[in-house]
């Protein structure tokens, strides 16, 4: 069964979005020059040159056409693990400087090091609650993401009218609105079901 462009009602230049997604997406590995300012939104930059990574480069019409990320890494939450355990390490440590010290009370011994390992303890709270409150977030979202990636499966891309659409509703969308299509966003109305 062809797919017709609700747009121009041809079937020569229409591809599937997951297609489009990958035709966009190029990977690379080995010693580059990476970019040191952010072209596109959602990759990274390169603090250094010549490193040795891998790189993934995307057009913009695979930005815009690819399924959201979750919002929960676990590499945040254990970075965050990791600077709390080196703020316990480095406050153990000061207070037991100060403690061998003249004249110490303990108060000062053990408030006296937060000067130095407070913000450690601050950053690795803050990181291991917002990966915990994203990984709440995730969980809940889970039945609405696997419907969105269902109908995202589905969608079609024609680069002739720059319209991405899905074929059995036939309503085209601009690209960049490919996210609010398929959690079924509306403007002021609650979103569609499935």
């Amino acid at each position: 069964m062809e797919v017709r462009c609700p747009v121009c009602a041809q079937t020569d230049q229409v591809v599937s979005v997951p297609g489009a997604v990958a035709a966009g997406t190029t990977y690379r590995i080995g010693r580059v020059r990476l970019p040191g300012t952010r072209e596109v939104a959602d990759l990274p930059t390169a603090p250094a040159l010549g490193v040795s990574k891998h790189v993934m480069s995307r057009t913009q019409l695979a930005v815009w056409l690819s399924f959201p990320s979750r919002h929960y890494t676990p590499w945040a939450r254990n970075q965050g693990y990791i600077l709390l355990g080196l703020g316990a390490l480095v406050h153990l440590v000061v207070a037991l400087v100060i403690a061998m010290g003249k004249d110490t009370n303990w108060g000062e011994v053990l408030l006296a090091p937060f000067c130095l390992t407070g913000l450690f303890w601050g950053l690795g709270l803050l990181l291991v609650l917002g990966a915990h409150g994203a990984r709440r977030r995730d969980v809940a979202e889970a039945p609405a993401r696997e419907k969105a990636l269902a109908v995202w499966e589905s969608l079609c891309y024609c680069p002739r009218d720059n319209v991405a659409f899905e074929p059995q509703v036939g309503v085209p969308f601009h690209p960049s609105e490919t996210r609010e299509y398929i959690f079924g966003f509306r403007p002021g109305k609650q979103a569609r079901p499935f």
